[in-house]
């Protein structure tokens, strides 16, 4: 295969819980999806991401959100296409690189060949997976901006919350995963969004909120509201003023969040 060192695993672990979104989170930065994201083709969505990740790139988001990364060995999940794995390595990270997709194994390999990966669901491993990840010994597991393909969206909630809740579901997989790997210390996740720039202070608070009482539930891992960051990706506004003047300065985001292991006083 066209992946490195470990090997591919699979069990059928379920999992064991999702948050149900409920109706005072819909301003939260990961609400956004609609009727389109239920309905777009996988090679549409494909092709869309590796057009997303070259904007991304050129913005510079990549390096920003590498130079969150404190850790030097890192645990990526979802390499995508591998713009992400290439700026983690050029930064000068050893990643070992996991995704549920041969494609983009084969193409982050291609973009960043000194990265280790492996291909892998992180909803369903066994202690394969975990023993070559203890091995690695990673100090940081990043996920940004995963994608949500249209074929593992809910469909048991309501459209405009389907890619929400995937996110999230994510997001309590990666947090579960990293309380087993005991050299992980932070964790970082990351998404797209809009924003009055303005109000990026409460987009912080309520980000941090969600995470802590959605995310993390009983995981040992905390999120402060000070490690929650936003950085543009452009500053041409998403829309116009409206009558109300609601949606005014509303410009496209990426929101950061960076949680950190709780240590025993002990």
């Amino acid at each position: 295969m066209a992946c490195g060192a470990t090997r591919m695993v699979s069990s059928l672990l379920p999992l064991e819980r999702q948050m149900p979104i409920k109706p005072e989170d819909r301003n939260h930065p990961l609400v956004g999806a609609d009727r389109s994201a239920l309905d777009e083709p996988l090679e549409v969505t494909l092709s869309r991401w590796q057009t997303e990740s070259s904007q991304l790139a050129r913005a510079g988001i990549y390096g920003w959100l590498t130079d969150r990364v404190q850790g030097s060995r890192v645990l990526e999940i979802g390499c995508g296409f591998g713009l992400s794995t290439l700026a983690l390595v050029d930064a000068g990270k050893t990643v070992f690189a996991l995704d549920n997709r041969m494609d983009c194994l084969e193409a982050s390999q291609q973009r960043a060949p000194d990265a280790t990966y492996g291909m892998a669901d992180i909803h369903h491993y066994d202690d394969r997976l975990l023993d070559d990840l203890r091995t690695f010994a990673p100090d940081s597991v990043v996920c940004w901006l995963a994608g949500a393909p249209a074929n593992a969206l809910p469909k048991d909630v309501p459209a405009a919350y389907a890619v929400m809740q995937h996110r999230l579901a994510l997001q309590q997989a990666i947090v579960r995963l990293a309380s087993h790997l005991e050299s992980v210390v932070t964790v970082h996740v990351a998404d797209r969004t809009a924003l009055p720039w303005k109000l990026k202070d409460a987009g912080r608070q309520t980000m941090a909120r969600l995470i802590n009482t959605a995310v993390i539930l009983d995981a040992p891992f905390t999120l402060a509201e000070a490690d929650v960051q936003y950085r543009k990706i452009s500053d041409l506004p998403l829309t116009p003023k409206s009558a109300a003047g609601v949606l005014e300065g509303v410009v496209p985001v990426v929101g950061e969040a960076t949680l950190k292991r709780r240590h025993n006083p002990s």
